[in-house]
Order: C-alpha cells, then sequence, then structure tokens
C-alpha cells in the first residue's frame, strides 16, 4: 500500500532534486522526506493489522459455521429425545437456529474435500409446502357443461309458451 498520493510524491521529488538546498522554516527536503518515511511505515501497519484482521475473521467465521452445524445436530437429537416430554418439547420448538446452506463443491478446496462448507442465511425455517393432495386438473372432457341445463330449460319454456298460444 502506498499511503503517498501521486501529487504529493511529485513535491517530494522536486524537494529532493531542484529544491533540496532550500529551506523554508522548518520545512525542507529532510523533513518532509522523514515525514513520508513515517506515514509509509504507519501505511504497513495498517496493512499488516488489516491482514490480521481478514484472517481473525475467516477463523471466527469457520468456527461460527461448526457451532451451528453441531447446534442443529444437538437441537435434532433434542428434539427426539424429548418427543415424550411436552415441557421440554416446547421449549425445543422455541429454538430457531439460522439455516446452514451448503456451497456447491467446486467452490471448496481439494483439501478440504472431506469437510462440508457451510454458508449461514437468515431465514430461521424452512418454506413449508403444501399438504394433501395437488387439486385435480378440469378438463371440458370430464367438467359437466353449464350451458346444457340452460338449453333444456329453454325447451322446457318454448314448449310451454307453444302450448300457451
Amino acid at each position: 500500500m502506498n499511503a503517498i498520493t501521486p501529487p504529493m510524491q511529485t513535491l517530494l521529488d522536486l524537494f529532493h532534486s531542484h529544491l533540496a538546498d532550500v529551506r523554508f522554516g522548518d520545512v525542507d527536503a529532510k523533513s518532509l522526506a522523514r515525514l513520508a518515511t513515517e506515514v509509509q511505515s504507519t501505511a504497513d501497519v495498517v496493512t499488516a493489522a488489516q491482514v490480521a484482521l481478514d484472517s481473525a475473521r475467516i477463523a471466527l467465521h469457520e468456527r461460527q459455521e461448526t457451532l451451528t452445524l453441531h447446534a442443529q445436530r444437538a437441537l435434532a437429537y433434542a428434539r427426539v429425545y424429548a418427543e415424550a416430554d411436552e415441557s421440554l418439547s416446547a421449549r425445543l420448538e422455541a429454538v430457531t437456529l439460522p439455516r446452514a446452506a451448503r456451497r456447491s463443491r467446486t467452490d471448496a478446496s481439494p483439501s478440504s474435500a472431506a469437510s462440508e462448507v457451510l454458508v449461514l442465511t437468515s431465514d430461521a425455517q424452512p418454506a413449508r409446502r403444501p399438504r394433501g393432495r395437488p387439486r385435480k386438473l378440469v378438463t371440458p372432457t370430464t367438467a359437466p357443461s353449464a350451458v346444457e341445463p340452460m338449453l333444456e330449460g329453454l325447451d322446457v319454456l318454448e314448449g310451454l309458451a307453444q302450448a300457451g298460444e
């Protein structure tokens, strides 16, 4: 990481070459070079700290994934164990853990092929599937025609009208 901007570097170069013998109060080539070195060394410290922070975040995420997997398994086992105890079952049903979504195996490295990689999502529960049988589709051949009864009724009315004439 270069913490010295291009315009600043241009000025430093000018003071190093053309203005090397010029001094303006406490400003000269030597003081500017010293301050630029301090800025760059502080930037290096920031870069090292950022790398350490990124590494720590990755480690934290991996451990959270491991904890989530174990917690999900523990909850599943506890629910089976508590089937006979309504009070404990109710308390376990109130527990909602984050759902882990599986990443494709192509994203995982070959060395970690044996371990499964999971990504946490914010969904608390999976989507519910509709219960029961799917509805039967009504086709024109199986559906009673709504027109036929009306025609029959018209025939009867026409017959009454002709008889009354």
